[in-house]
């Protein structure tokens, strides 16, 4: 075990039994990291602030409650549950979009292999639904990286089509993306 981590399991159990210092000790060491990995995700200086600090608070008010064996995998997985929170509160689906897609694309630690493994299912299953013609092209400009102008060439339809398929196609994505989101975030709110 080196160094660091013996370090971080003293701050742990000094966390749990309620020491100040021990708390303070892990802010300080973490903040930084915390707000850099939030501001990847969400470009909003007071909305990473205000993330980072969420996280901070929940871990002081459940200090008793939680079993935490690393730290920094535990903090990375709770500013990412504040992102899906303020990505969900956001009237700004492009902001949103941008925040999903950098959590799901972002290096998985063990412990969110399954809740990435349930986002990805739901999105396959909610991209086999589609009907034929805008599961293609919504495949094509997003798995294939085609523009609109392209794939109107390759399916001999309009541009317009192709545009008006990939709208209907990200709204209604946006819709089960945050009903997801919506579900993920009460089911861990609910087994704390």
């Amino acid at each position: 075990m080196t160094n660091e981590c013996l370090y971080d399991a003293e701050l742990l159990a000094g966390l749990k039994s309620g020491n100040q210092e021990a708390f303070t000790h892990i802010y300080r060491k973490y903040w930084q990291r915390l707000y850099n990995a939030a501001f990847k995700r969400v470009k909003n200086k007071e909305q990473c602030q205000d993330i980072v600090q969420c996280v901070f608070t929940s871990l002081w008010d459940r200090r008793g409650e939680v079993n935490i064996n690393n730290i920094s995998a535990y903090l990375h997985t709770a500013v990412k549950f504040q992102v899906f929170k303020q990505a969900v509160r956001s009237p700004n689906t492009t902001e949103f979009l941008e925040a999903f897609e950098h959590i799901i694309t972002s290096p998985v630690n063990t412990d969110d292999a399954i809740l990435e493994k349930e986002i990805l299912l739901m999105i396959k299953l909610w991209i086999d639904a589609l009907p034929d013609k805008r599961r293609k092209i919504f495949l094509m400009h997003y798995n294939d990286d085609l523009s609109t102008a392209e794939i109107a060439g390759k399916l001999n339809i309009s541009r317009k089509t192709v545009q008006n398929q990939l709208n209907t196609a990200s709204q209604a994505l946006r819709l089960r993306l945050v009903q997801l989101l919506s579900l993920l975030i009460l089911s861990s709110f609910f087994s704390r």
